[in-house]
């Protein structure tokens, strides 16, 4: 961010310094230890974990002996790659960091883009995942108590294109169109494909699976489930059960065509916005079948918050 004026920069320090302080004494009352990631990561074992990631975002830098490194495009990845290869089992850890990821944009200028967040690991998935959602509700509700949560659950999406016998390149494109909320293209492609009647009725309708907790699960009984699905369907109603004794519930927005940017999500996935913000200010899920790719399978689920966009729509709120 650029300033006319020294007073702006130093205002909008130190307001960001008063909330990055305020978040961080929020997490070690919950329990949270505080960690520090390292900078880098090797590209190539990157990019193979991220199917998906962009490379032309990721910022690159060349080590003697044509070694490529990439500045930290994702937090999450740091803490698996160091905790998980030494995890013991019958633990759990509660971590919280303080950190920036780095992006190339299409005008070739590097964002710096200052983030805190939680990873907690390992512990009673359905017990840690209210946890982790009510501190995330706890967050937002601390500096603007007019704000929005998105929740999901992965499973439902997955299970329903588990049984759909096509191409994993035809169900990415599938999934692409219910990210971008592109209904006329969503339905075109379906009808180019072989699937079973009722699972295209499911997919025909799955943009309108949004609204409140038991209208969306009504709305999804009403079409095919599986197993898996009907697996997210029941841990959806639990947090909502759990959100509601919160007395959250006019603040959630329940949603199955939900679809994170990185995929490495498989349980509970959530968005937090801001009134008058295009940006999450925060957004988090569980990953434990990620963990694997470095060892072993560990309950793992987190959240991390954009610090410069709280720190600015906080600002505009208070007109300063």
């Amino acid at each position: 961010m650029e300033y006319l004026k020294m007073e702006d920069e130093i205002k909008y320090c130190s307001k960001r310094y008063e909330l990055q302080r305020n978040i961080e004494d929020k997490f070690l009352e919950e329990g949270y230890f505080y960690i520090e990631l390292s900078a880098f990561e090797d590209l190539n074992k990157f990019t193979s974990l991220y199917k998906k990631a962009k490379k032309d975002s990721l910022v690159k830098l060349l080590r003697e002996g044509s070694e490529v490194l990439i500045l930290r495009p994702d937090n999450t990845t740091s803490i698996i790659k160091n905790f998980i290869p030494r995890w013991q089992e019958d633990i759990s850890l509660k971590l919280f960091y303080n950190s920036t990821v780095f992006r190339n944009n299409p005008n070739s200028n590097i964002s710096e883009i200052r983030q805190l967040g939680v990873e907690y690991l390992g512990g009673n998935i359905l017990a840690v995942d209210k946890e982790v959602i009510g501190m995330t509700l706890d967050v937002l509700n601390r500096f603007n108590n007019d704000f929005i949560l998105e929740l999901s659950n992965t499973k439902y999406i997955s299970g329903l294109l588990e049984e759909i016998d096509i191409q994993d390149s035809q169900k990415q494109k599938l999934k692409d169109f219910i990210y971008y909320k592109n209904k006329y293209e969503l339905l075109e492609y379906i009808k180019k494909l072989n699937i079973p009647k009722d699972i295209c009725h499911c997919l025909f309708n799955i943009l309108d699976f949004q609204g409140e907790i038991l209208e969306v699960i009504d709305m999804a009984e009403n079409y095919y489930t599986n197993n898996i699905m009907d697996e997210a369907l029941a841990e959806l109603r639990i947090l909502g059960d759990f959100i509601e004794k919160e007395n959250y519930s006019k603040y959630v927005h329940f949603d199955l065509s939900m679809i994170m940017e990185l995929d490495y999500y498989d349980g509970v996935i959530f968005k937090g916005y801001y009134p008058n913000s295009f940006e999450e200010i925060i957004c988090g899920g569980r990953y434990d079948s990620f963990t694997e790719e470095f060892g072993q399978r560990v309950p793992a689920v987190g959240f991390s918050l954009n610090l410069d966009e709280l720190t600015k729509v906080y600002l505009e709120k208070d007109g300063e």
